[in-house]
This record gives C-alpha cells, structure tokens and sequence, in this order.
C-alpha cells in the first residue's frame, strides 16, 4: 500500500477555525480559547470571576436604531444576573443566536441617556450577596420604610445598591455578637473584603454620575451620598484616620460627609424636596423599633448625664482664641462662632430638663458638623492646635452615641489622634474633653 494511501501514515488536515487576539485578560492567562461574549465571556461567566469586557465600550447594537436592535441587547437590562456559588452542576449558556456586526443606517441613533448606561450596568450577584442583602432586610437597624426605599433605589441604581451591600457587610464585621450569618456562609467568609470591593466599586460609579445629576437621578445620588459617608464611618476606627483629619496629612472621612452636603445642596435645587425627605422621613413610631434592632434597650436620656462644668470648659477655649487671634480677624470671628454653635448643641444636649428621642438628639450632634466652615476643615485636615482643640470638645457630643454600634469606639480613637498631634501647651486645653470620654492621661 503507497504512502499516500495509507490511513495510518497518511496525514489529515486540520478543520479550519477562525483566529483572534480579542480575547479577554482572564482567558488569555489561562490560554483557553475566549467566545468573547460581551458583556461577560462563557469562561468568565462559569468561574464567577469579573470580565474585562464589561468596563470596555460594548457593540452589541446597543446603539443602533430600534429597528435594529437584537432582543438579546434589549433583555440585558430587564435585571440583576444571579450567579450560583456552587459550580458543580453549572451548565454553560446557550447563545440564542450568532452575534451580528452592527450594520450603518442612514436612520439616527437613539442611545440611551449616560445615567442610565452607568445605572444599568449588569450587576451580577453571588451568594455571599444575597446573604448581606437579607442581612440589610432584617437586621440593618434602620426603620422599615428607609429600608424600602432605599432598596426601590438600588434595584434601578445599582450604585445604591452596592452601598447597601457595603454597609450591610461592614455592620457584620462590627457587631461581633451577630454570627447567623457566618454560620451560614462559612467563618472563612471575608465579608469586610465584600463590602470594601462594593464601596470602592459604587464610589467611582457615583463620581462618574455627579457631572450627570437631573431630576430623575437626584434621589439616588442623594441617598448614595448618605449611605458613603455612613460606610466610612460603619467601618470603624483605623489606624491613621481620625474622622477629621489623617496622619499622612490627608482629609479624613469628614471630607465625604462635606461632599453629602454638597450633593445635598445640589439635589434640593433640582429635585422635589417631598421624593428625598421620604427617603429618610419616619412617620414618629420607629424609634423604639430602631432600638430593639440595634441591640439596646435604652433610651437616648439613659446614656447622657450632664457634665460637670462644660460652660467653663468652652469659656477656657473661647479665652485661648482671643488670646491667639489678638487682632480678631476673619479666622477670629469663623473660630467664634463654630464655638457658639457647638456651646448650643451642649445647652440642648444637656438640659436635664429636656428629654430627647433619637430623632432630634441625632440633628444636633451632626448637625454641628454640617455646619463647619471651610477654613476649620482645613485647619482640622493640617491639624493646626485651634482646630484640634475644638474638635475635641465635639468629641464629648460623639461619646452620648457611643452605644450605637457605628459610633462606638470612634470617640476614643479620636481623642488619642487629637492628644498626639498637640504640643504641651494646648494640651492643657483638652484635659476636661479626655476626662469625660474617660481616657487618662496623654499617650506618647
């Protein structure tokens, strides 16, 4: 038998395929062959893993003329796309029908407006964030009509609702005494990993959204501007950060509450202010109920005693501008008054003859905060004396809260930053805050 005849010898061409260099990161490191399904590729999909598909400009007819449009383009946006944790029974989806190279037409296109492009980004949810957005269902503390509406929020901004997310992981990690969930889930799970991804996530998403903000995205940036700064803050005290200022010279987490008001400001120009009180409007019943879920049984009065001699306190700091700003400028009378406002909140805060619920007691503490001038965010963030000073009779108002899971610890850890960063003399000026917080002494 010749050679060429031979089926044992004789060699057999191979079928001919297409080759491409577009392939995704992901495969192209694991040298599979990439279907360069888009937004997310077969092989990405399978193994739960984030395709760099989805953050490239997608031409899958998204653009083209209605008439044009393939019903898979159409149907990408109808959800969320849910992803099995367990892969063991997983089956690779079927194409419905082969991708096609969008066509010109003289007709104009209709593209969808940017808000909704970054809005309506596929979020594709796995198991451990079921299991935090239960969480934020049931056990997130915040009162049952906030809890709707933030959520009605995050099914149409996925941005709000990768902060709900974040904030629903991070109260795991801080309230200890919770494990159902790591019962649940595994005590292997990362939840604090979770959550920082989401935040980190939903924080260039909003920024991409500000220049955009209109009428119909307003509520969602307003929520999403609460729920950053109550992330930072859910976090709980670092190394470093000191709510108002950091060690490496940078702003701390303060700046993203001066952004929410900001975008606060911003949004009640444009927006319905009736849409954003819902948001966080209580109709009067929910603060027992906001108790019970945040684990204490006790009243605001209950935690708050009077403490001695904080009109001499502040009268001390008031005597220690005037002697440090001899002509009374501009930086004077800014200091003074920050000072006054922060003497009223005490007078509030501290009247026994007043009995405060959570619904005003609340306002006042932040609401001072809300109030800053720029000049002392500055002066806090450089951590000039004055400013230091000051803050630290702030801090006494942040210590009524500090059963509060969110708040605790964070007075203390302030009060530490503060008392290292002044020099001898002006620590004189915060012996009285230090006492009431309870902290003796001064750490080197």
């Amino acid at each position: 038998m010749s050679p060429s005849t031979d089926p044992y010898i004789s060699k057999t061409s191979r079928r001919a395929h297409r080759k491409s260099r577009l392939g995704c990161i992901n495969c192209k490191k694991r040298r599979v062959k990439c279907d360069e399904e888009k937004p997310t590729c077969t092989n990405c999909l399978r193994h739960s893993v984030e395709c760099d598909y989805g953050d490239v400009p997608q031409q899958d007819g998204s653009n083209l003329p209605l008439r044009k449009r393939s019903p898979l383009a159409s149907s990408s946006k109808a959800g969320c796309t849910f992803i099995s944790a367990s892969q063991n029974d997983f089956k690779t989806p079927k194409r419905g029908r082969p991708r096609e190279r969008p066509v010109p037409d003289s007709a104009p296109a209709l593209p969808d407006p940017p808000c909704a492009t970054v809005a309506n980004r596929p979020f594709e949810f796995t198991a451990t964030d079921m299991a935090l957005f239960h969480h934020f269902l049931k056990s997130s503390g915040l009162a049952e009509h906030m809890v709707n509406q933030l959520s009605r929020l995050g099914f149409v901004y996925h941005y709000v609702l990768r902060l709900l997310l974040a904030f629903s992981a991070f109260q795991i990690v801080r309230r200890s005494e919770d494990t159902s969930l790591f019962h649940l889930m595994g005590a292997g799970t990362d939840f604090y990993t979770d959550g920082e991804r989401h935040f980190d996530v939903a924080v260039a998403e909003v920024a991409a959204m500000v220049p955009l903000l209109n009428r119909e995205n307003a509520p969602a940036l307003y929520a999403a501007s609460l729920l950053i700064f109550l992330c930072s803050v859910t976090k709980g005290p670092r190394p470093g950060e000191y709510l108002a200022f950091r060690d490496d010279g940078e702003s701390g987490c303060l700046s993203l509450f001066m952004g929410m008001r900001s975008m606060i400001e911003a949004c009640n120009s444009i927006a319905d202010p009736a849409m954003l009180a819902a948001i966080h409007a209580g109709d009067g019943n929910n603060e027992a109920e906001s108790r019970e879920a945040e684990g204490s049984n006790s009243s605001p009065d209950s935690a708050r005693h009077v403490p001695p001699q904080y009109q001499s306190a502040l009268s001390q700091v008031h005597d220690l501008l005037a002697t440090t700003f001899q002509n009374h400028d501009t930086d004077y009378l800014i200091y003074c008054q920050s000072l006054e406002r922060l003497s009223q909140c005490y007078d509030v805060i501290f009247d026994p003859h007043v009995s405060l619920t959570d619904s005003v007691l609340w306002p006042q503490i932040f609401g001072w905060l809300y109030m800053l001038p720029d000049r002392l965010l500055l002066d806090l963030r450089d951590r000039r004396p004055l400013a230091l000073v000051i803050f630290s009779h702030y801090t006494v108002l942040l210590h009524v809260l500090d059963e509060v899971w969110m708040i605790q610890g964070w007075p203390r850890h302030v009060m530490h930053g503060i008392s290292q960063n002044l020099d001898p003399y002006h620590r004189l000026f915060v012996e009285w805050p230090m006492q009431q917080i309870g902290i003796s002494g001064f750490s080197s």
